[in-house]
């Protein structure tokens, strides 16, 4: 039964899958914000227009918004090990796509096609945390993977922009999908899909039964673990979905419209933030590559501090709303006056100081969204995460693709560049003004009972 009130230890196994989870978003995040650095240099390459790249960096948003439900289905029917395993082999074959693309329309279909693989990876990883570990330790597991797409990106921003001093861009693709190859391969070794067959677990708890514990000293015996009982519960690969709640539901909704809003926001920093430094304060490519690592580096900050919030709230106040909305609104809400703030930096690195302290308070707010989606979800974890992540990708894609167009027309015209500063600030107030409608305390146990309050 999960308790609330109080933290669950972790065992060695778990340990290994909070790891290899974070590796497989630092690998994904590595081959997906590379090509911001490399971007005025594939421009140049293929002679596109800033506005043609626009949909470049967008299209990816398209192929991952078509197929993120459809990638936490195939999680849930074929289990998680395999279908993690697989989708970060084609992520990795459509990367060295990206690297022969020749023509404008060839770029598109290859980044949209590694977008479309990309799709299962954030709901496959929720259906793995909420199946391997208790409730009080998912904002934790949730930030270190969020965290972890961030150190994806840091490592994307700083060492592309290093490696394209010494080799054409399309040879560093290359290089990268290499990453994805490996961690699959260790994936698929070590993992199980029910953590009650891995053979370390069995291992442990036949070692538990063989000897006598006092309740002074507890062990780390699968019974008393954090994979609770409605984690194990949930391991069924098959489980209906109940969509009838799921589309009626008021929570889902504003978690969903939060995603829209946080994702748009971080898009600008994993799109077009290197070249926004190049036009607006005159930076090399080289040194715009280096401080657009910057934000990263505070998303990745910021969501490690939101996790340990996340879990210290509700195992000290037993209060999910204060746990999740709470962190999350607040955090937003800074974000967004930070963000303003940065209008009126005289130089770039003022100017990414500013945005830097404020992708602190955006990463904040992902280990809240993440546990509040898994607190509504329940067994149907891997598909709500799948709707919240299709979600954000709205954001991703017209982000981008308005930016595009943006930033082509300030550079025509001569336009204020702070208008895309504004934008931002004004995306973040609007997702922490979503949050107020989030209620993590409806969950399927509440609906079943007949208070289910929030659906429409």
């Amino acid at each position: 039964m999960d308790q609330p009130g109080r933290f669950a230890p972790l065992n060695k196994t778990q340990f290994g899958v909070m790891i290899l989870l974070g590796l497989a978003a630092s690998s994904a995040y590595l081959t997906r914000q590379c090509i911001a650095v490399a971007n005025t240099t594939i421009q140049d390459d293929l002679n596109l227009t800033v506005q043609e790249m626009g949909w470049v960096l967008g299209v990816f948003s398209g192929g991952y918004f078509v197929f993120q439900i459809p990638g936490g289905w195939v999680g849930n029917r074929f289990g998680t090990r395999k279908a993690f395993s697989a989708i970060s082999l084609l992520w990795s074959f459509f990367t060295v796509w990206t690297s022969l693309a020749t023509s404008w329309v060839g770029l598109l279909a290859s980044r949209a096609a590694f977008g479309g693989a990309q799709a299962g990876m954030v709901p496959i990883t929720a259906k793995v945390i909420s199946d391997w570990f208790h409730q009080n330790r998912r904002g934790v597991c949730s930030a270190v993977v969020a965290a972890s797409m961030s150190i994806g990106g840091v490592i994307a921003m700083k060492l592309t922009a290093e490696l394209m001093k010494h080799y054409d861009w399309r040879d560093i693709f290359r290089m990268y999908s290499l990453v994805g190859i490996v961690w699959a391969a260790v994936f698929y070794w070590f993992f199980r899909t029910r953590p009650q067959d891995h053979s370390w677990l069995q291992a442990s708890s036949r070692a538990t039964e063989d000897s006598t514990v006092s309740e002074e000293e507890p062990t780390e015996e699968i019974a008393t673990s954090p994979v609770s009982d409605a984690a194990v519960a949930n391991t069924i690969p098959s489980e209906p979905v109940d969509w009838n709640r799921l589309l009626r539901n008021r929570t889902i909704w504003a978690i969903n419209v939060q995603a829209v809003f946080r994702a748009a926001g971080y898009w600008l920093f994993v799109t077009w933030f290197p070249a926004f430094l190049e036009y607006r304060f005159g930076v090399t490519s080289t040194e715009a590559g280096s401080l657009a690592a910057w934000p990263l580096a505070g998303v990745v900050v910021g969501t490690l501090i939101g996790g340990v919030c996340v879990d210290r709230l509700l195992a000290t106040a037993s209060n999910k709303r204060a746990s999740r909305v709470g962190v999350a609104s607040v955090a937003l809400l800074i974000c967004g006056a930070l963000s303003l703030a940065s209008a009126w930096s005289p130089n770039a690195d003022q100017f990414v100081l500013l945005m830097s302290l404020g992708a602190v308070f955006s990463g904040a707010a992902n280990p809240a969204a993440w546990a509040a989606t898994m607190d509504v979800a329940g067994k149907n974890t891997a598909v709500v995460m799948g709707m919240m992540n299709m979600a954000g990708t709205i954001g991703g894609f017209t982000m981008p693709v308005l930016l595009g167009y943006m930033i082509g027309d300030i550079k025509e015209s001569g336009g204020d560049w702070n208008n895309v500063v504004y934008l931002v600030a004004a995306i973040y107030l609007a997702a922490a003004i979503s949050w107020l409608f989030v209620d993590p305390d409806d969950t399927p146990e509440r609906a079943a009972g007949g208070e289910e309050a929030d659906a429409f």
